[in-house]
């Protein structure tokens, strides 16, 4: 039974995408890809075994964190150029995780699109005439929610 579940598990380097509207940009890293809801816990007098948890309206905003190697000119660079500090994104925003199966192709497994998301950081790596490393830009965008979507 083990050995079919682990089949199934999707471990190490992912292969995912993500679209800005209708423009893919390959991104190295995406973090704080999450969803949660704010509650409160209340006790009821006499009842003190039991305590209910009660969801709340969201007061904070989710930070989705996007890195990348920089580009030179192309259609991702322009979006990426475009999506300054303060910016509110006009498109929908959609990543999805693919899995390498075993008729050796790739299958989306997973989907999640972004709500009404704006830029809040942009961020690029220390730029050094001495070392080898890659330049890297940060994108953190701050949003509504994050919903899974069907694949």
């Amino acid at each position: 039974m083990a050995a079919t579940m682990e089949h199934h598990l999707v471990v190490g380097n992912q292969y995912f995408v993500v679209y800005f509207g209708k423009t893919r940009v390959s991104f190295s890293k995406v973090s704080n890809l999450q969803r949660a809801v704010e509650h409160e816990e209340l006790t009821e007098g006499g009842l003190n075994d039991f305590v209910h948890v009660l969801t709340r309206p969201g007061s904070q905003s989710g930070t989705l964190t996007l890195e990348k190697g920089v580009l030179a000119e192309t259609d991702a660079a322009k979006v990426l150029r475009a999506l300054a500090p303060g910016r509110r994104i006009q498109v929908p925003v959609t990543i999805t995780l693919y899995h390498w199966n075993e008729k050796q192709t790739w299958t989306a497994v997973r989907s999640w699109g972004l709500e009404d998301g704006v830029v809040t950081r942009w961020e690029l790596t220390e730029l050094d005439g001495l070392g080898s490393s890659v330049a890297l830009e940060k994108l953190e965008i701050s949003h509504s929610g994050l919903t899974e979507l069907e694949v």
